[in-house]
């Protein structure tokens, strides 16, 4: 039984490596040579279809296995049988019978599984703000928007004044202390990698990366900051290891933005920077 595993997990390799190329070879090489792990981990952000077509092109006609041993793979479930019509009666080495097989050499087999399941539900991500995001983030300080009451809306009244607003002082201002990069320069490449920024001066506002921080509400977007963490989070994105000048010049920004801004009646309140945000990216 064990010959004929391993010479479907052989047909299984051959093909898992044509099908996926430098991928495949990279993933085998990061778990050890293991078929059972490599296939696992692609088989989580492969596409069904590639995943299926892999399995069915490794797979071998009933009548070529012994039937002793045909039975024994069975019983054991260590072979499927593949779920297309037209390959029927055609069988291929599963999961289970990879893990039997892997799980000889590799004692801690299980435990690399488990790890690997949960690092695909939730692993550790490298949050960054987009220079765009930062832009809307920078108006919801100016604008005090640090709760679902005091949201920041845009309406019919306010709409043409905060766009001008954000695409002229503010993100120029951004771009000269060195929080961003030139927004100008963005518009004008053909890039794709610009296109949510190119969506953005268009009047579509992507939504900000998954930091936990950007709330919209029913149109209206604020900033939820609960905690000194959710404060010292939003620093740390916002400027991305950038020194203090460069913080003393944003925090100096945005306080004469938020003076013009009411001077010209778009704020309605007098702007008063947050305190506890001002001090922990001054301080």
């Amino acid at each position: 039984m064990n010959k004929e595993l391993l010479n479907l997990k052989k047909i299984l390799e051959s093909n898992f490596i044509e099908i996926g190329d430098k991928d495949s070879m990279s993933t085998l090489k990061n778990n050890d040579d293991s078929l059972f792990l490599s296939i696992t981990e692609c088989g989580l952000k492969w596409q069904k279809k590639k995943i299926e077509s892999l399995f069915e092109l490794s797979s071998k006609y009933i009548d070529d296995f012994e039937s002793d041993v045909f039975k024994k793979c069975i019983d054991l479930e260590f072979i499927s049988e593949c779920l297309k019509p037209s390959k029927r009666n055609f069988y291929f080495i599963n999961l289970n019978g990879l893990f039997y097989l892997d799980s000889k050499k590799n004692k801690n087999l299980k435990n690399l599984l488990v790890k690997k399941l949960q690092d695909s539900f939730y692993k550790e991500i490298k949050w960054v703000l987009k220079d765009e995001e930062k832009l809307i983030v920078s108006l919801l300080i100016i604008f005090n928007a640090f709760s679902k009451e005091n949201s920041f809306e845009f309406t019919k009244k306010n709409e043409i004044k905060v766009w001008d607003f954000m695409k002229e002082d503010l993100s120029k201002g951004l771009v000269e202390i060195g929080i961003c990069q030139s927004f100008q320069d963005k518009i004008e490449a053909k890039s794709t990698k610009y296109a949510s920024g190119k969506n953005f001066f268009a009047g579509q506002p992507s939504i900000l990366s998954r930091t936990g921080l950007f709330i919209p509400n029913n149109g209206n977007y604020y900033l939820e900051m609960k905690t000194n963490a959710d404060y010292e989070f939003l620093v740390s994105l916002l400027f991305n290891d950038k020194g203090y000048s460069e913080k003393l010049a944003y925090v100096e920004l945005i306080e004469r933005l938020g003076r013009e801004l009411f001077l010209n009646s778009i704020l309605v309140d007098i702007f008063d920077f947050n305190d506890k945000l001002r001090n922990i990216i001054l301080y």
